[in-house]
């Protein structure tokens, strides 16, 4: 585990309530095939897979989309979840 993995697990766990918190972005890429992609806010960015947004959102999911999501820790890092198209 490398010293960034530990700090954001460590900021993660002394967050709290801010694990709920929404955070605005916009959607830098999108595979609709494979089902994922990269969201971009601020200077990060996050993977997400479309099964983090509403069934109903699938079709809005676009390159350029404006977004609110929370951060999960994923497999490989800090990754989008709860997604919502604004």
């Amino acid at each position: 585990m490398s010293i960034k993995n530990i700090i954001q697990k460590l900021k993660s766990i002394f967050s709290g309530s801010n694990s709920n918190k929404k955070i605005s972005g916009t959607i830098k890429f999108f595979d609709r095939k494979k089902r994922f992609g990269f969201i971009i806010a601020g200077s990060q960015e996050y993977f997400f897979h479309a099964a983090a947004t509403n069934p109903g959102d699938f079709k809005a999911l676009q390159d350029g989309a404006a977004v609110k999501f929370t951060i999960i820790q994923g497999k490989k890092g800090p990754q989008a979840d709860k997604i919502e198209i604004v």
